[in-house]
Protein backbone atom coordinates (compact mmCIF):
# COMPACT_ATOMS: atom_id res chain seq x y z
CA UNK A 1 0.00 0.00 0.00
CA UNK A 2 1.31 3.35 -0.57
CA UNK A 3 2.05 5.20 2.63
CA UNK A 4 1.65 8.81 0.93
CA UNK A 5 -2.11 7.96 0.18
CA UNK A 6 -4.75 10.28 1.37
CA UNK A 7 -5.69 9.14 4.72
CA UNK A 8 -8.96 10.97 4.73
CA UNK A 9 -10.01 8.11 2.45
CA UNK A 10 -8.30 5.47 4.19
CA UNK A 11 -10.41 3.53 6.49
CA UNK A 12 -10.40 5.43 9.93
CA UNK A 13 -7.71 2.86 12.16
CA UNK A 14 -5.06 3.71 13.16
CA UNK A 15 -3.19 0.66 10.77
CA UNK A 16 -3.98 3.10 8.21
CA UNK A 17 -4.05 6.59 9.56
CA UNK A 18 -0.22 5.87 10.75
CA UNK A 19 1.75 6.38 7.56
CA UNK A 20 4.75 4.02 8.91
CA UNK A 21 2.43 1.49 9.46
CA UNK A 22 0.06 1.83 6.52
CA UNK A 23 3.11 0.86 4.29
CA UNK A 24 2.85 -2.23 4.93
CA UNK A 25 -0.47 -3.08 4.48
CA UNK A 26 -1.73 -5.16 1.39
CA UNK A 27 -4.89 -3.17 1.25
CA UNK A 28 -7.51 -1.35 3.04
CA UNK A 29 -9.99 -4.34 3.30
CA UNK A 30 -10.09 -6.57 6.48
CA UNK A 31 -9.30 -10.10 5.28
CA UNK A 32 -10.56 -11.18 8.55
CA UNK A 33 -12.87 -8.87 10.74
CA UNK A 34 -10.41 -6.59 12.64
CA UNK A 35 -7.79 -7.38 10.69
CA UNK A 36 -5.42 -6.20 7.43
CA UNK A 37 -3.17 -8.83 5.68
CA UNK A 38 0.70 -7.21 6.39
CA UNK A 39 3.46 -7.74 3.91
CA UNK A 40 6.64 -7.87 5.37
CA UNK A 41 9.46 -5.53 3.51
CA UNK A 42 11.94 -8.58 3.19
CA UNK A 43 8.30 -10.22 0.86
CA UNK A 44 9.30 -12.91 3.84
CA UNK A 45 6.09 -13.63 4.99
CA UNK A 46 2.50 -12.09 6.01
CA UNK A 47 0.21 -12.09 8.50
CA UNK A 48 -2.81 -10.70 9.64
CA UNK A 49 -2.45 -7.54 11.20
CA UNK A 50 -4.90 -5.64 14.17
CA UNK A 51 -6.42 -3.19 12.62
CA UNK A 52 -6.04 -0.34 15.67
CA UNK A 53 -2.22 -1.45 16.22
CA UNK A 54 0.71 0.78 15.35
CA UNK A 55 4.38 0.44 14.58
CA UNK A 56 6.64 1.12 16.20
CA UNK A 57 9.40 2.97 13.15
CA UNK A 58 12.02 3.49 16.03
CA UNK A 59 12.50 -0.32 16.83
CA UNK A 60 12.47 -1.53 13.03
CA UNK A 61 14.97 -2.71 11.52
CA UNK A 62 15.43 -4.79 8.08
CA UNK A 63 18.51 -6.14 6.09
CA UNK A 64 18.04 -6.70 2.73
CA UNK A 65 15.37 -9.63 2.25
CA UNK A 66 17.14 -12.11 4.53
CA UNK A 67 16.23 -10.26 8.31
CA UNK A 68 13.59 -8.21 9.44
CA UNK A 69 12.50 -6.78 13.14
CA UNK A 70 9.20 -5.52 13.86
CA UNK A 71 7.28 -3.73 17.01
CA UNK A 72 3.98 -3.50 17.12
CA UNK A 73 1.05 -2.66 19.98
CA UNK A 74 -1.61 -1.48 21.37
CA UNK A 75 -3.34 0.76 23.76
CA UNK A 76 -6.87 0.10 25.28
CA UNK A 77 -7.11 2.72 27.96
CA UNK A 78 -10.39 2.03 28.83
CA UNK A 79 -10.04 -1.31 30.12
CA UNK A 80 -5.88 -0.28 30.91
CA UNK A 81 -4.48 -3.10 28.80
CA UNK A 82 -1.93 -3.17 26.39
CA UNK A 83 0.06 -5.79 24.25
CA UNK A 84 2.80 -5.43 21.97
CA UNK A 85 3.91 -8.05 19.33
CA UNK A 86 7.89 -8.49 18.33
CA UNK A 87 8.52 -10.17 15.29
CA UNK A 88 11.93 -11.08 14.44
CA UNK A 89 12.16 -12.59 10.77
CA UNK A 90 15.32 -14.73 9.71
CA UNK A 91 15.78 -16.29 6.14
CA UNK A 92 19.42 -18.25 6.60
CA UNK A 93 20.67 -21.69 7.52
CA UNK A 94 21.00 -20.46 11.05
CA UNK A 95 16.99 -20.69 11.20
CA UNK A 96 17.37 -24.60 11.17
CA UNK A 97 19.35 -24.79 14.22
CA UNK A 98 15.87 -25.03 16.62
CA UNK A 99 18.02 -25.51 19.78
CA UNK A 100 20.33 -21.89 19.07
CA UNK A 101 17.07 -20.64 18.39
CA UNK A 102 14.98 -21.35 21.27
CA UNK A 103 17.83 -20.21 23.93
CA UNK A 104 17.88 -17.08 22.00
CA UNK A 105 14.36 -16.72 22.74
CA UNK A 106 13.82 -17.87 25.98
CA UNK A 107 16.76 -15.60 26.82
CA UNK A 108 14.53 -12.25 25.48
CA UNK A 109 11.72 -13.85 27.42
CA UNK A 110 13.51 -14.41 30.59
CA UNK A 111 12.14 -17.63 30.08
CA UNK A 112 13.71 -21.30 31.84
CA UNK A 113 11.41 -24.43 30.06
CA UNK A 114 9.67 -26.67 27.99
CA UNK A 115 7.90 -25.85 24.78
CA UNK A 116 5.60 -27.60 22.92
CA UNK A 117 6.11 -28.49 19.42
CA UNK A 118 3.36 -28.53 17.04
CA UNK A 119 2.87 -28.29 13.41
CA UNK A 120 0.35 -26.25 11.49
CA UNK A 121 0.39 -26.18 7.53
CA UNK A 122 3.79 -26.09 6.53
CA UNK A 123 5.41 -24.57 9.63
CA UNK A 124 6.54 -26.17 12.83
CA UNK A 125 5.83 -24.26 16.21
CA UNK A 126 7.82 -24.64 18.75
CA UNK A 127 5.26 -22.74 21.72
CA UNK A 128 5.20 -21.33 25.52
CA UNK A 129 3.89 -18.79 27.58
CA UNK A 130 5.18 -17.16 30.90
CA UNK A 131 4.10 -14.53 33.26
CA UNK A 132 6.03 -11.91 35.41
CA UNK A 133 6.13 -10.21 38.44
CA UNK A 134 6.55 -6.33 37.63
CA UNK A 135 8.61 -3.76 39.60
CA UNK A 136 5.91 -2.58 41.52
CA UNK A 137 5.39 -5.86 43.37
CA UNK A 138 1.27 -6.04 42.11
CA UNK A 139 0.93 -6.49 38.71
CA UNK A 140 2.24 -9.17 36.19
CA UNK A 141 3.05 -9.35 32.27
CA UNK A 142 2.03 -12.15 30.72
CA UNK A 143 4.05 -13.13 27.55
CA UNK A 144 3.05 -15.95 24.86
CA UNK A 145 5.62 -16.87 22.56
CA UNK A 146 6.71 -18.79 19.89
CA UNK A 147 9.72 -19.59 17.04
CA UNK A 148 8.03 -20.68 13.52
CA UNK A 149 10.02 -22.57 11.40
CA UNK A 150 8.92 -23.45 7.87
CA UNK A 151 9.39 -26.58 6.72
CA UNK A 152 10.08 -25.78 2.99
CA UNK A 153 12.78 -23.06 3.42
CA UNK A 154 15.61 -21.62 5.62
CA UNK A 155 12.88 -19.00 6.96
CA UNK A 156 12.28 -18.81 10.86
CA UNK A 157 10.42 -16.21 13.04
CA UNK A 158 10.71 -15.37 16.82
CA UNK A 159 7.51 -14.19 17.81
CA UNK A 160 6.53 -12.71 21.11
CA UNK A 161 3.07 -11.54 22.33
CA UNK A 162 3.45 -9.60 25.85
CA UNK A 163 0.43 -7.99 27.84
CA UNK A 164 0.13 -6.10 31.16
CA UNK A 165 -1.83 -3.07 32.33
CA UNK A 166 -1.28 -0.29 30.98
CA UNK A 167 -0.92 2.31 33.71
CA UNK A 168 0.62 -0.32 36.90
CA UNK A 169 -0.68 2.00 39.38
CA UNK A 170 -4.31 1.05 38.23
CA UNK A 171 -5.86 -2.54 38.34
CA UNK A 172 -6.84 -4.01 35.35
CA UNK A 173 -8.37 -7.31 34.61
CA UNK A 174 -6.66 -9.36 31.72
CA UNK A 175 -8.58 -12.42 30.37
CA UNK A 176 -5.57 -14.92 29.25
CA UNK A 177 -8.01 -17.31 27.87
CA UNK A 178 -8.26 -14.54 25.37
CA UNK A 179 -5.01 -13.10 24.76
CA UNK A 180 -3.48 -16.08 24.17
CA UNK A 181 -6.06 -17.42 21.78
CA UNK A 182 -5.20 -13.76 20.06
CA UNK A 183 -1.65 -14.51 20.41
CA UNK A 184 -1.84 -18.17 19.10
CA UNK A 185 -4.24 -16.13 15.97
CA UNK A 186 -1.49 -14.10 14.84
CA UNK A 187 1.51 -16.88 15.12
CA UNK A 188 -1.00 -19.13 12.93
CA UNK A 189 -1.67 -16.67 10.35
CA UNK A 190 2.08 -16.27 9.14
CA UNK A 191 2.87 -17.44 6.30
CA UNK A 192 6.04 -17.69 4.88
CA UNK A 193 6.30 -17.04 1.12
CA UNK A 194 9.60 -18.03 -0.37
Amino acid sequence: MDSKAHPEKLPNTVAFQDEFTRGFMVSPKEVKEGYYLFKSKTGGFTMLYPKNAIMDKMYYEKHKDYFEDINFGESNKKENIAYFVRITYENKAITNNIDTNLKLLSNSVNYNGHYTEFQYEDKIFYYAKNEKLLSNGKSKAYTFFSYIKSNKSNQGIEFIYGVSCLNFKQKCNIDLTKEEKNAKKLMKSIEFLH
